[in-house]
């Protein structure tokens, strides 16, 4: 074996741990939290112990094979007999025995093929002395950061193949008397540029670059002037935020570095919104690392981990012209899915292909979740368009009223969630509903009207009360779905949002009652949607002249509103799980009445600030000012409930 290649090692159960030199990381119960692993992307270790006895997460087995230095070992903690079932796919109402075992069971079968090693062999870590490769693209940065004002590059590599050292490297190329900033997601991912750099980084929040309103004893750092921007794990951050340090920063050169096949979930992200957007901004010099730096090429751990969670999945290499009138439609049976490697590949390699959101977790629960259903076009056996759907609804009066109260969560009813929660119609998630979680048409066959036909394939197969979906509100978007019969009912502003797009609902109605519930959410929808359009553009989220059109659409007359239902609606969001955006109109009517009443007054000055700023439609950012935004958040809820106090 190749004294830089890596080892996986097996222990079933309670096996003791063998003995491990160097620097390590265990993930998993008595160590870092899974949630918590994305925060060290970047680092890396010599070995890493990830415990799954209760179940494999997909993505941490991405994001963790990738820390491990060439000679280094993951020793992976499984369980013993039968794999596991994940309770976390166990959606409401599905018990655990309904979950599947098909992920799991792949992972024993190509373990099994792996020949996965009982102990510990081979020598110590393997050193990073770089390559040809990274030479030349470290020599490409260097001429970039110390040429005209305003070049840009990114730096596209699967892991492991040195970006973070290669920008590291490339800052012991400059004149000293630059000023150059390095920015991430997260303080600790730039620890490997730090690690090759000739000395201190000087590190900045992404939010710090384009801050009008610094802190306490700070400065603007979005209006100081930097000679270069250097960005790692780019796919990370948010794209609008990533386009508003470009727009803030036009003559800073600036390096984007990020991994492509989405071990982070956001990489697709990356490519297909931010990378598009930064084209068309000017010339962009496209680099790609391929031979890896942190362990040695062909490295057996890395080909077992891309084979398991299908991370260089592709769409189908078509064969020959395609005939319309041999596709057909098809419900997919997952058994026979997993008993086909091509036709998964094919069948996943459309989702990622399409979809920045498509993670490697994503492939566990199209394989297992019980609520999950696959439907696909083929053509002549080939997959060329694919549709992922979610089982909602169907909840009992109790559980939709404890949702909308903040009682309780539910995982996986999007749709229940965000009509019951945040339009305010308690007893929507009692309607039986069918999502569509995921949709995507062969690159090399759109606008051939495959989506349209798969989308009607689905209808023909369902009778529930209604059909919907939540997707990041685009133009064309928007206009496919109310091509078949699908109305805009609620558009949000999440804060994780990476796309720089408003989470557009839509629902498709079929029972008396689903027509009903979406006449109403139509004028509660024209009431509030320029308000909250209005607020929502003064952040991070990106409305278009194009996309705020399309959303407006065919608004019918708003609801009437009177201070008994403003005051009845501010009470939900100031005691209840509701957004702010959801209430604005409301609120800011409720708000008005107060200051009228002599109400405010009682409030302290930091809360009369915050309200002020709702009032005035200044968007989060602004009406923070100094503080967090979470904090603001939980301030704002306060003040306006401290109004109904006494």
């Amino acid at each position: 074996m190749h004294p830089g290649h890596r080892h996986l090692i097996v222990l079933r159960g309670d096996a003791p741990e063998p003995p491990l030199a160097g620097e390590g990381l265990h993930i998993g119960p008595g160590g870092l939290p899974a949630e918590d692993v994305k925060r060290l992307l970047g680092k890396s270790f010599d070995f890493v112990v990830l415990d799954a006895r209760e179940g494999l997460d997909a993505d941490v087995l991405g994001q963790a094979h990738g820390f491990i230095r060439g000679g280094g070992a993951l020793v992976l903690r499984l369980w013993t007999g039968g794999p596991p079932a994940s309770a976390a796919l166990a959606v409401w109402p599905f018990e655990v025995e309904a979950v599947g075992r098909r992920f799991p069971a792949r992972i024993e079968a190509l373990l099994a093929g792996f020949g996965a090693e009982p102990g510990v062999k081979g020598g110590p870590p393997a050193a990073e002395p770089g390559h040809p490769e990274q030479a030349r693209v470290v020599a490409q940065l260097i001429d970039v950061l110390t040429g005209p004002p305003g070049g840009r590059v990114v730096i596209l590599s699967d892991r492991g193949r040195g970006k973070s050292s290669a920008l590291g490297l490339a800052l012991r190329g400059l004149p000293a008397d630059l000023n150059v900033v390095v920015t991430a997601g997260q303080p600790e991912s730039i620890v490997e540029v730090e690690r090759f750099a000739p000395g201190p980084v000087r590190y900045l929040p992404p939010a710090a670059l384009v801050a009008d309103s610094p802190g306490p004893g700070e400065i603007a750092k979005g209006n100081e002037h930097f000679d270069a921007i250097l960005v790692d794990e780019a796919a990370q951050i948010p794209v609008p935020l990533l386009q508003q340090i470009v727009r803030r920063h036009p003559t800073a050169r600036m390096i984007f570095a990020t991994t492509a096949r989405g071990y982070e979930g956001t990489g697709r992200g990356f490519v297909l919104r931010f990378l598009e957007w930064l084209k068309s901004e000017g010339p962009v010099m496209h680099v790609t690392l391929t031979e890896p730096i942190r362990w040695a090429a062909g490295d057996p751990l890395e080909r077992w981990v891309f084979e398991v969670l299908l991370l260089d999945a592709q769409p189908a290499q078509l064969e020959g012209p395609v005939d319309p009138a041999a596709i057909e439609a098809v419900a997919l049976d997952r058994d026979a899915l997993v008993a086909d490697e091509t036709q998964l590949r094919e069948f996943f390699g459309l989702l990622v292909h399409a979809h920045y959101r498509t993670t490697p977790g994503d492939l566990h629960r199209l394989l297992d979740a019980p609520n999950l259903r696959l439907h696909a076009l083929r053509h002549r056996g080939q997959v060329v368009a694919a549709c992922l759907l979610a089982l909602e609804g169907g909840l009992t009066p109790a559980m939709c009223r404890a949702l909308a109260e903040g009682q309780m969560r539910l995982r996986g009813h999007a749709l229940p969630e965000t009509l019951g929660v945040h339009a305010g119609e308690v007893d929507a998630g009692t309607l039986s509903m069918v999502r569509s979680v995921r949709i995507a048409v062969h690159p090399e066959l759109r606008r051939l009207g495959l989506g349209q036909r798969l989308v009607e394939h689905v209808h023909a197969h369902y009778q529930p009360d209604l059909f919907g979906t939540v997707f990041g509100g685009t133009a064309d978007l928007l206009r496919f779905r109310r091509e078949v019969g699908y109305e805009l009912v609620r558009v949000g502003a999440s804060r994780g949002s990476r796309t720089g797009e408003p989470a557009a609902v839509m629902i498709r109605p079929v029972s008396p009652r689903a027509h009903t519930l979406l006449a109403h959410l139509r004028t509660t929808l024209a009431r509030d949607l320029p308000a909250q359009l209005a607020w929502m553009g003064q952040g991070t989220l990106c409305v278009t002249p194009e996309l705020e059109a399309a959303l407006c659409a065919n608004l019918p007359e708003p609801a009437p509103l009177s201070d008994e239902d403003c005051a009845h609606l501010s009470r939900e969001y100031a005691f209840g799980p509701r957004t702010l955006e959801s209430v604005l109109v409301p609120l800011r009517r409720f708000l008005a009445v107060c200051e009228a009443r002599g109400d405010l007054a009682r409030l302290p000055a930091e809360a009369r600030r915050l309200l002020a700023g709702v009032q005035a439609g200044q968007g989060w950012e602004v009406t923070a000012g100094h503080m967090s935004l979470p904090a603001a958040m939980r301030a704002v809820r306060r003040g306006v409930r401290g109004l109904f106090s006494g």
